[in-house]
C-alpha cells in the first residue's frame, strides 16, 4: 500500500470495500492521548484526595467546646486564628432592697475576631447565647449564675468577671 502526500487521483483510489476508517488522532499521535489519560487520571485521584478534605473543613464547626472565663478587656483564643474578646459592659440594673422606677439592663458586649473580619455581639441575662455567624453553628452562651448581682455606685471592670461556653452544636 502506497501512502499518499496529496490526495489520491480517481486512478488510485482504494475500493470502498476495502477501506477501513482510520482510527481519530490526537494532535501528536498517541503520546497526545497518553497526556489526556494521565491528566484524567491524575485529576480524578486529587478530586478524590482533595474534595473529602475540603468538604471536611467546611463542614467542621471552627472551634470545640470550652469555657473561658474572662475579665473586661481579656481575650480568649479560639481554633483556626479567632479570638473572643470580653470588649465591655453597661450595668443599669436596680440594685437589691432599693425601690427603682426601672429595673434595668445588663449589657455585655463581645467582639469575635477572626481570619474573615469582626463580629460584636452582645449578652445578658435577658439574652444568656449567641451564634456568631463566623463560628458555623457553634453557640457562645453566657453563664448566667456567675453574674455578680447588682449593685450602688459604680463598679470596676476587674469586678465584673463572666464566663463564657463556646459549644459546637
Amino acid at each position: 500500500m502506497k501512502l499518499f502526500r496529496h490526495p489520491p487521483s480517481p486512478s488510485q483510489a482504494i475500493p470502498a470495500a476495502q477501506r477501513r476508517p482510520l482510527p481519530r488522532r490526537a494532535a501528536g499521535g498517541w503520546p497526545g492521548r497518553l497526556a489526556r489519560a494521565v491528566s484524567a487520571g491524575a485529576a480524578a485521584r486529587a478530586a478524590s484526595i482533595l474534595l473529602p478534605t475540603l468538604l471536611a473543613a467546611c463542614a467542621a464547626a471552627p472551634v470545640a467546646d470550652a469555657s473561658y472565663p474572662l475579665q473586661p478587656g481579656q481575650r480568649a483564643t479560639l481554633a483556626n486564628g479567632m479570638s473572643l474578646t470580653y470588649d465591655s459592659f453597661s450595668d443599669s440594673r436596680c440594685p437589691a432592697n432599693t425601690q427603682c422606677v426601672w429595673a434595668g439592663r445588663l449589657a455585655l458586649r463581645f467582639i469575635l475576631a477572626g481570619p474573615d473580619g469582626q463580629e460584636e455581639f452582645t449578652l445578658g441575662p435577658d439574652q444568656p447565647q449567641a451564634s456568631p455567624a463566623a463560628l458555623r453553628g457553634a453557640r457562645i452562651t453566657l453563664d448566667t449564675a456567675a453574674i455578680p448581682p447588682a449593685r450602688i455606685g459604680a463598679r470596676p471592670a476587674s469586678a465584673f468577671p463572666v464566663t463564657l461556653t463556646v459549644s459546637a452544636k
